[in-house]
């Protein structure tokens, strides 16, 4: 019990953005304590997707406000919930965990990749020479002349990133990762962004290609935590219950 109320006060306190060390050192070295963290996220997932997070404030609320009015002379706490917030919080339960049992029935991991990936729509800048052809090229959708440019260019994290989309569009993800990760790994050493963001978002959507929820997922949470990141919006609008359950399917 104690451990769950302490990953409950963790989970609390990652919803608010605060990264927690002691947190990660825990889940690390405790694999029971790893499994309750994935289904409590699970669980709160479900509850987003169902509509019921302002009831589950209302049940929390209420909880606490009891457990307050209730102390005993000694000093102690009397742990109870009223009946009727206790019903509350089983139809609320029963409700997200309908919600779960039903995505886990009907999603799949490759799904995700064919809901979630849509084209970069790349602006047209003025220039000449190889990043100029790649770019004309990549206007008219001719992604085998795009790589072709590409390997005999100087290259860019602009060109990285073109020629990434291009193995993404062709299918050839490990190709794409490759690319993708080479932008983001000079970005680091040079202390730029440079279409840092669009990496990111596409690196995790390659990832996704390629059935690995694992390597993807922590990716989009970064995406969703930060909302000056270019693809916030557009994975805040993702169904993280989608993208745990598939989790939890391939580490079966």
């Amino acid at each position: 019990m104690e451990q769950h109320q302490v990953l409950i006060d963790h989970f609390d306190r990652s919803l608010h953005g605060e990264a927690s060390t002691e947190l990660d050192q825990l889940l690390s070295n405790d694999p029971e304590a790893a499994t309750e963290w994935h289904y409590l996220r699970v669980a709160v997932d479900a509850i987003q997707e169902a509509g019921l997070y302002e009831q589950v404030a209302t049940v929390k609320n209420q909880w606490h406000i009891q457990r307050s009015a209730t102390v005993k002379p000694s000093g102690g706490l009397v742990r109870s919930i009223s009946r009727n917030a206790m019903k509350i919080a089983a139809i609320l339960v029963m409700a997200a965990g309908g919600a779960a049992f039903y995505k886990y029935a009907t999603i799949s991991s490759g799904s995700l990749y064919d809901k979630y990936y849509t084209s970069y729509d790349l602006n047209t800048s003025r220039g000449a020479g190889d990043a100029d052809a790649m770019e004309k090229a990549y206007h008219v959708k001719d992604w085998n002349t795009v790589l072709t440019l590409f390997s005999t260019a100087k290259r860019n994290n602009k060109m990285d990133f073109i020629a990434g989309m291009a193995d993404l569009e062709l299918k050839k993800y490990d190709d794409a990762i490759e690319h993708f990760e080479q932008v983001m790994a000079v970005n680091a050493q040079a202390g730029s962004d440079y279409f840092q963001d669009e990496a990111q978002y596409y690196l995790a959507i390659s990832w996704l290609a390629k059935d690995k929820v694992n390597e993807a997922l922590p990716i989009l949470e970064k995406i969703r935590a930060d909302k000056d990141h270019l693809f916030h919006d557009k994975v805040a609008k993702m169904s993280f219950l989608d993208l745990r359950l598939v989790q939890y399917k391939e580490n079966k």
